[in-house]
């Protein structure tokens, strides 16, 4: 397979929890962006990120191998699916945002102009969140959107 047709997997490391029946129960530590560059010591964003608490997730996956709780495992997910469910979940209340202003202008004479707007876009607002959260339901629970277990992960 050449390189163009692989995809690009987000790998990440889980503690799993507790193991049933083929499926384990894992949990992953949230990581700041921050702190990872050159300038870490001194940005004021980094020291922002350190003064809040790190968000843990837990979630169901799939195994692979046999595994223990208490092992740590590595978990992959498509990169191309987690961009393409972002750009769904954030761009959507957006855009239906901006059309529903541009409705709301485009329609009334001035006098309503603004009011009309702010109205139009705000239920374009609302109408994008309704269309992400059935996006969310009808994709959730789909196998190419969950993260798989690619293995133990190694003690390097």
């Amino acid at each position: 397979m050449s390189q163009f047709n692989k995809p690009s997997l987000i790998i990440e490391t889980a503690k799993v929890i507790a193991v049933d029946q083929g499926m384990a129960t894992v949990e992953c530590v949230s990581k700041s962006a921050c702190g990872s560059c050159g300038s870490a010591e001194h940005c004021g964003n980094s020291s922002l990120a350190k003064a809040f608490p790190k968000r843990t997730h837990q979630l169901q996956v799939e195994l692979t191998e046999n595994v223990e709780p208490g092992e740590q495992i590595e978990l992959a997910l498509n990169a191309k699916n987690v961009l393409h469910s972002a750009l769904v979940i954030y761009l959507m209340p957006l855009l239906l945002l901006i059309a529903g202003a541009g409705i709301g202008k485009a329609m009334f004479g001035s006098n309503l102009q603004e009011l009309a707007s702010i109205l139009l876009g705000g239920v374009g607002l609302a109408c994008g969140f309704m269309l992400v959260k059935l996006y969310s339901k009808r994709h959730g629970q789909s196998q190419r959107f969950r993260p798989r277990m690619l293995g133990r992960k190694s003690l390097s």
